[in-house]
């Protein structure tokens, strides 16, 4: 196991990747579902069926392809491969699903975004199970892995950036954003810089993390097969509570991005652009210079008080604030903007706990399961999302919301409200709830490590 502090170049090698893969999944969780609604006119409740449909496949073949990677013997590695594959299949996938052909019947318009995205996300899954699981692997040390997965965050950041802002840069230039012919060249455009930039940033990790990727002499990887290897893992009391809470508050992370272009403009009266400029933008860089406090606090305080705290303030500032911005004010949505960066920087101590998880795993059974803890990780990630899309899809359409209108009702704008405060800040609130059933100590998780270096001394013979 590598003990050894991690170069400064291995880390920013490693998360670079990560810009690549957020910017695919923003840019297709902020403007895929409206740009089939809007301008494909594919029916509101079928979009959300055929994001869903896809997403839950994603989820299912997670855990698969962390089996699979923890299996894998090569001279790239066990994760670099995958990294490489996936990073080429996903810059592909994601210029045909915005590039839909002209197609007349809801069927066809159906088949099309659920087989296109389909795509998307099995290439999804290729490269970013390996991808995380190769970053508990980097270093044993806890706090090396707060700052491993710190830089991950950070280029997440920065992928975010990229998806959420290009597409809207693009489309004000164009000129008039309402139309459909502008909205098509903008999404189109933005496809093509999202799929260069998973290409470059998945080629840079997998060559700059060559001589990381490598399986721990100390352990094995699991002799079980795949479905007992799933069994023992659900089976496993400290990481069931984690991946509950952090599936119940990525539902809300997943719902607040599907709805937050309807809210603000149908609610508050904004445009795209100064939406995504005006307050989008400023949150992520606030979420991304956060990331330096919540390290510094992880490694002051130990991880689990502070993520607990800061999803927990993150969904009672959304439930609290959401409903009462009066219309056409940018200024009140951006302080609260300010703030909620400020506590959904603490996202990153998840990660870095579920590499505790694996250690303890590890100790039970004597093998070494990163990948399939990821992928089970991811898959978790997958279900939410695919949960939140369906929610979104149904509701605007329960709440009687017409694509093909300008302008909406005022009773419309308070149901969007209440979605995007009271309804996405409730799932944020209940996963922090959860969270804190958690057993796995800091101090535990110390006296764990302990143990598996005296193992990996004494299989070492030292």
């Amino acid at each position: 196991m590598i003990t050894s502090p991690l170069k400064f170049g291995t880390k920013i090698g490693y998360g670079f990747a990560e810009t690549g893969i957020t910017a695919v999944q923003v840019f297709a969780q902020i403007y895929l579902l409206k740009y089939y609604i809007e301008v494909v006119n594919l029916n509101a409740s079928l979009a959300g069926i055929a994001l869903s449909i896809s997403v839950i496949w994603d989820a299912v073949s997670d855990p698969l392809m962390g089996n699979i990677s923890d299996r894998t013997k090569s001279k790239w590695g066990r994760r670099r491969p995958y990294i490489l594959l996936g990073g080429i299949l996903l810059s592909l996938s994601i210029l045909v699903l915005f590039s839909p052909p002209n197609i007349n019947s809801q069927l066809g318009k159906f088949l099309y975004l659920l087989i296109s995205y389909l795509a998307v996300n099995t290439a999804m899954t290729i490269i970013s199970v390996p991808h995380i699981a190769l970053g508990g692997e980097l270093t044993f040390e806890r706090n090396e892995r707060t700052s491993v997965f710190g830089w991950r965050l950070f280029f997440s950041n920065l992928g975010m950036l990229l998806g959420m802002i290009v597409p809207a840069v693009i489309l004000q230039y164009l000129g008039d954003e309402s139309a459909k012919e502008n909205i098509i060249s903008s999404r189109t455009s933005s496809s093509q810089i999202v799929s260069f930039v998973i290409l470059i940033s998945s080629l840079v990790t997998f060559f700059v993390t060559k001589e990381n990727d490598k399986a721990n002499s100390a352990s094995k990887p699991s002799g079980l097969s795949f479905f007992r290897s799933l069994t023992t893992v659900l089976g496993n009391k400290v990481f069931l509570p984690l991946l509950i809470a952090f599936v119940i508050a990525t539902i809300g992370r997943t719902f607040n991005s599907a709805i937050a272009l309807y809210y603000y403009e149908y609610r508050l009266g904004l445009k795209e652009s100064d939406v995504v400029i005006n307050i989008l933008f400023p949150f992520l860089m606030v979420l991304m210079l956060s990331i330096v406090f919540w390290v510094w606090v992880a490694k002051k305080v130990g991880k689990k008080i502070p993520a607990f705290f800061g999803i927990f303030l993150l969904g009672v500032l959304t439930v609290i604030a959401y409903p009462l911005f009066p219309y056409g004010e940018i200024r009140p949505p951006l302080i609260v903007a300010f703030l909620g960066g400020i506590f959904a920087g603490s996202i990153l101590i998840m990660d870095s706990i579920l590499t505790d998880v694996v250690d303890y795993d590890e100790w039970k059974t004597g093998e070494k399961r990163e990948g399939l803890y990821f992928g089970f990780w991811k898959m978790g990630v997958k279900f939410s999302q695919a949960i939140g899309i369906a929610i979104t899809g149904f509701l605007l359409d329960f709440i009687g919301f017409d694509a093909n209108s300008q302008t909406q009702s005022q009773e419309m704008g308070w149901n969007l409200a209440l979605i995007f405060g009271p309804g996405v800040g409730f799932f944020f609130i209940l996963g922090s709830l959860i969270f804190l059933f958690f057993p796995l100590t800091d101090d535990k998780h110390l006296r764990v490590q302990k143990i598996l270096r005296k193992r990996e001394a004494k299989r070492s013979g030292f």
